[in-house]
């Protein structure tokens, strides 16, 4: 790693940084850097004073950003919307003295037509786009001007779901939040009644929110006219005319630049400490006006974001401020709130509220109940929306995928420290043994797998939360085991942000990640996290293997077994295209979830020493990291639930039926069939009489299986249609166990056993029907659609339900192929029946039996690419491009899954002997 001979250097740039952001501080005011914005710009444009437009430049600089496409492009189609529906409606009322703006005008309509016709509004986050949006449309319509799109009726619900919480009443007696958005209540509220929210010139520091009052409001506001001079005065230098979606930022810039220095490791007694004491000043007098609470700027309405910022940035800098405030404005029963009527919590704000509570709380000497839970609050919200949510968390305050990776990475790397030292020690066990240290090291695969070849993870400001990620994650001791290729990607980010800030690379700088009404990004700030990367990265990355403490005794990753696992995994094809790194990341990611399935495994049977027991959470961890597809935590752990419980219903058919013998086959039919018909009428089954005859031990276990299945807690609420479809596949799978002990019996009873003389079915047929059963492809795969989507049916038509079962038969039948070529000698051994022994194979060597099945699974798999690119077409005409990808994708999960445990049965057979046969009987 680097050496810190970098240091005096990059102490002398953070002195500049701060340096350049305070000589821009205006007292009247404050200070703030944004990048421009076209929506806010375009707002600024429509203002009149005397029948005269009163910046004129404001609307030079729009036309001047209009694309050849007619629109206003962003890297968002939500901005692209916002942009060009502000600037197609500036356009509209300045062409009564420009007729040469038709051409443009036509341009834009056709440009926005086409963005709002292909807008998923279900992934738009805005701030307000829900009010401005459907504004602007009405607006438009007003002039002449009409759009008809497919979500329109969506966009429209959620709109009266806003204006519902936001009556005008609540809005002139209560500074909301709304306020910086007044543009998109043009039409519901009367703007004469709103002066006495202003606040040094402006409305919640919003250009567009304050140009909307000066045209609404009857009478004329010369603070107004004043305070948007002074925005276009400072945001010259990004474009004569143009104007930022807020400002100032005062706050928000100043302690994100400290926390990102402190982050990174510098000294601020190693910075100029005039540059210091002013910041302190700054934020200490806006701490103290709001009584404990701030927002972005002075007087811009207090948010849980700012504040814990705030008050973070004035603990690094010497100076405690309590939390109290904090709490009490901000939190509610299950999260914290950002600010007051938020459609949605954010994650970033629980993982800065938590960075607070950690860091002022814990040197804070009155430390009582009530902070313990709210960390308890805070952890819990981060780990259990990590647990449940598909793909990546979208946060409401910023685009890039890496800044929640570095904060949940931030937050929750302290708190497990600091549960390492003792603190903490009532909290939930599974909260710190499985489903924090889960998120924990799949944040650190997600951060690894998408390095470029680089060194880059895009801009030089995602690369710097990519590393200021991995600097923290690398300090926690269960990640240890990855500390060689952290410090390899750490070196590689290095030397990209180096190169980048030489100018020497392309680095992508100039991407807007934060988000208000439109993205936007402050350097300032941006600069000061390539800074604390820097300054992180330089430093050696110490051996977490050697901090000890109470982790010890909860996680545990045993790297000799993952050492040899890795060895048994190399063996693979299906795996040649992953690294080592990787393997070795999926393998200790698997034993993260041992605990919680020990627990599922001591609930159901209680068995020791079960050979498929570590290869169960590797199947599922591979499948859902080497796609990148990245399913949550609770669908993996649902299907290793499935897998370890059908695993041991499978070994208790074979170890304890199949002894018995068929004797015992009526007594479990007849049990099986009172069961399931008591399910079936909708009866509780907990209290079943099992009878106390001769089998009724084996009911009791039956009993036990079916039960634990069926009441999995997250399909309790599945649409009826999915859980009667689990019940079915369920009794199936065991009938198929029943119907696979007669079989083996009769079997075992022939004279040679080479070829099974009398089968009931040909190959195909058995393969696709008891043998594919018998696999428990088709029930695991029944539980996962359970899973899926709570209160309405997973597949919405029959016939997406009929490409489903036909995806997932021609899975079971892939499976029922491999895992019988894996089990073959325990078969033969046992003398059960085995596909290689039915006539389509008589005659055959062994060689010729293992080619001529997988052809026939080539074949089977050819099928099932098919039947999955059609069921991924269909579904996302039903039910929309993102919902029915999504879908795909979660049900992916399962196929992805299925194909390394054939991976593995291909090479080793991991379920369990007979006792008999092992000793030789």
């Amino acid at each position: 790693m680097h050496s810190l001979d970098s240091k005096p250097l990059l102490d002398e740039d953070a002195n500049n940084l701060l340096k350049s952001v305070l000589s821009r501080f205006n007292p009247s005011y404050g200070l703030g850097n944004m990048s421009p914005s076209i929506y806010d710009t375009a707002w600024v444009s429509m203002i009149t004073k005397d029948s005269q437009w009163l910046f004129p430049d404001a609307f030079h600089y729009v036309l001047g950003q209009q694309d050849p496409s007619g629109g206003w492009k962003s890297s968002s189609i939500t901005d692209s919307i916002s942009n060009t529906l502000s600037a197609l409606l500036s356009m509209k009322r300045h062409e009564l003295d420009d007729a040469t703006l038709s051409v443009r005008i036509r341009n834009a309509e056709l440009y926005l037509a086409s963005q709002l016709n292909s807008w998923d509004v279900s992934k738009a986050e805005r701030v307000g786009f829900e009010v401005t949006i459907p504004t602007m449309l009405s607006l438009l319509s007003g002039l002449g001007i009409d759009f008809s799109f497919p979500q329109c009726s969506y966009l429209m619900h959620l709109n009266s779901e806003k204006l519902l919480k936001l009556s005008p009443e609540k809005v002139y007696q209560s500074r909301t939040p709304i306020l910086h958005s007044l543009e998109g209540l043009i039409g519901h509220l009367d703007f004469n009644c709103l002066a006495h929210h202003k606040r040094h010139g402006s409305f919640m520091a919003s250009p567009s929110s304050t140009a909307a009052y000066l045209m609404y409001a009857s009478a004329w506001d010369d603070d107004c006219e004043n305070y948007l001079k002074e925005v276009l005065s400072r945001s010259e230098i990004n474009g004569k005319g143009s104007v930022p979606c807020a400002w100032p930022t005062t706050f928000f810039e100043l302690s994100w630049i400290v926390c990102n220095l402190h982050d990174g490791g510098f000294d601020f007694k190693n910075l100029n400490p005039e540059s210091v004491s002013a910041v302190v000043e700054i934020l200490k007098e806006g701490i103290e006006a709001g009584d404990g609470v701030v927002g972005f700027a002075m007087d811009t309405g207090e948010d849980a974001d700012d504040s814990s910022k705030v008050l973070t940035a004035l603990h690094h800098l010497g100076t405690h401020k309590s939390l109290e405030p904090l709490c009490k404005a901000f939190e509610l029963e299950s999260h914290f709130q950002c600010y007051p009527y938020e459609r949605n919590p954010s994650m970033t704000v629980q993982c800065n509220i938590l960075s607070a509570l950690l860091e002022v709380g814990a040197s804070e000497p009155t430390r009582d109940e009530k902070f313990a839970e709210s960390v308890l609050k805070a952890v819990r919200f981060i780990s259990e929306t990590w647990w449940t949510t598909n793909s990546e968390i979208k946060d409401k305050w910023h685009d890039s995928t890496y800044y929640v990776y570095l904060l949940i990475a931030q937050s929750l790397s302290k708190f497990m420290l600091l549960f390492n030292q003792g603190h903490f020690a009532g909290f939930p066990e599974i909260l710190v043994q499985t489903k924090t240290p889960i998120a924990l090291f799949q944040i650190l695969i997600r951060i690894l797998q998408s390095q470029k070849s680089n060194g880059s993870w895009g801009s030089c400001e995602e690369t710097a939360y990519a590393l200021l990620a991995l600097t923290k994650l690398a300090s926690l001791p269960f990640v240890s085991i990855m500390r060689n290729i952290i410090q390899k990607a750490i070196h590689s980010g290095y030397d990209f942000l180096q190169l980048g800030l030489m100018g020497s690379q392309d680095s992508e700088d100039q991407v807007c990640l934060w988000i208000d009404k439109v993205n936007y990004r402050i350097p300032s700030v941006s600069y000061s996290y390539i800074l604390a990367a820097l300054h992180a990265a330089a430093r050696p990355i110490p051996d977490s293997a050697l901090v000890t403490g109470e982790l010890d005794r909860l996680i545990h990753i045993p790297v000799k077994r993952v050492s040899g696992f890795l060895h048994f995994c190399r063996k693979m094809p299906l795996f040649q295209n992953c690294e080592d790194w990787q393997l070795l990341g999926y393998i200790a990611e698997g034993y993260l979830y041992m605990p919680i399935l020990e627990e599922v495994r001591k609930t159901v049977s209680g068995r020791e020493g079960m050979p498929y027991a570590e290869f169960i959470p590797f199947g599922w961890t591979s499948a859902n990291a080497m796609h990148k597809k990245y399913s949550c935590p609770q669908n993996s752990f649902a299907l290793m639930n499935m897998c370890l419980v059908t695993f041991q219903i499978d070994e208790f058919f074979d170890s304890v039926v199949q002894v018995q013998g068929t004797p015992a086959l009526p007594t479990l039919r007849r049990a099986l069939d009172n069961i399931f018909n008591a399910l079936n009428l909708g009866h509780d089954i907990k209290y079943f009489d099992c009878g106390d005859g001769p089998y009724s031990h084996m009911v009791q276990h039956m009993h036990k299986y079916i039960s634990f299945i069926l009441n999995y807690p997250t399909s309790q609420k599945a649409a009826y249609y999915d859980k009667a479809h689990l019940r079915q596949e369920l009794k199936a799978f065991i009938l198929s166990m029943i119907q696979q002990v007669e079989d083996n019996t009769i079997y075992a009873a022939q004279s040679s056993w080479e070829t099974v003389l009398n089968p009931a079915a040909s190959y195909l047929k058995w393969v696709r029907t008891l043998g594919a059963e018998s696999v428990s492809g088709l029930c695991v795969s029944s539980l996962l659609i359970c899973h899926l989507s709570p209160d309405i049916d997973v597949f919405r038509t029959p016939e997406l339900k009929f490409i489903a079962q036909d995806c997932i038969t021609h899975m079971c039948a892939v499976c029922r192929i491999w895992n019988d070529w894996g089990g073959r000698k325990r078969d033969a051994a046992e003398r059960n029946i085995n596909g290689i022994n039915f006539p389509e194979f008589a005659g055959m060597t062994e060689v010729e039996i293992k080619e001529e099945m997988r052809r026939i699974s080539d074949y089977e798999r050819r099928c099932l690419h098919a039947s999955l690119g059609e069921f991924r077409k269909r579904a996302k005409e039903v039910m929309g491009d993102t919902q029915g990808d999504n879908l795909a994708d979660a049900f992916a999960l399962f196929f992805n899954g299925c194909e390394v445990f054939n991976a593995i049965y291909e090479l080793k057979d991991i379920s369990a002997w007979r006792p008999s046969s092992l000793n030789g009987q």
